[in-house]
């Protein structure tokens, strides 16, 4: 099972973030993806070029919303929100081999995306999350049945949203529909997150 940790700088601060990237460095199965709200361009540009050092190139890394970002930093791809860049203008702006993912919010949105050929789809929240209770109840894991079967694309498709690994059975039955999970505090909050990664990976 591959695991996409997103980042929250501002949760754990600038130099636990940097620790943390180290310490990943190099982890199978594992991406990347820097989600920086309210930070100046060049404060992003340079977290994303000091993230690519920690991690390696085994690691692949994405920037949150921003594609002009994404390709200044040199990034893998870009993460869009559901309601931002469109995915064709993205294409088209975008160099071959740059990925695109979309972040989804229903079993309709991130089936559209990956019709639509994004090279990332994240559905959530699948569980509950303190940082989503505004917005509604959570999507509940039976949502992933309503994805066609990752056999069937060639998108990496990720559950997200209060995913730990006591949850991880819950999503054993719609394995067939995902490629992973997506989670910021899973690894933010580990004692040994690099020894977390491992143990998703070998699922």
């Amino acid at each position: 099972m591959r695991l996409l940790y997103v980042t929250d700088r501002s949760a754990i601060g600038g130099e636990r973030l940097l620790a943390l990237l180290s310490e990943l460095s190099g982890a199978p199965g594992l991406a990347v993806s820097l989600r920086e709200r309210d930070a100046a361009d060049r404060e992003v540009l340079e977290l994303a070029g000091e993230a690519r050092q920690r991690l390696g190139r085994g690691v692949s890394l994405f920037l949150h919303r921003r594609l002009d970002l994404a390709l200044a930093a040199r990034a893998d791809g870009v993460q869009l929100p559901e309601d931002g860049l469109p995915l064709p203008r993205a294409r088209a702006a975008a160099p071959r081999g740059f990925r695109i993912g979309v972040s989804t919010h229903s079993a309709a949105a991130a089936s559209a995306a990956i019709a639509a050929g994004a090279d990332r789809v994240l559905l959530g929240p699948v569980f509950d999350t303190p940082g989503k209770r505004a917005f509604g109840p959570p999507l509940g894991p039976a949502v992933l049945a309503q994805l066609p079967p990752v056999s069937e694309h060639a998108a990496e498709v990720f559950a997200i949203g209060g995913v730990d690994e006591t949850r991880l059975d819950e999503l054993e039955p719609w394995r067939d529909r995902i490629s992973g999970v997506a989670a910021i505090r899973l690894i933010q909050d580990a004692p040994h997150p690099r020894e977390v990664a491992a143990r998703i990976a070998a699922r």
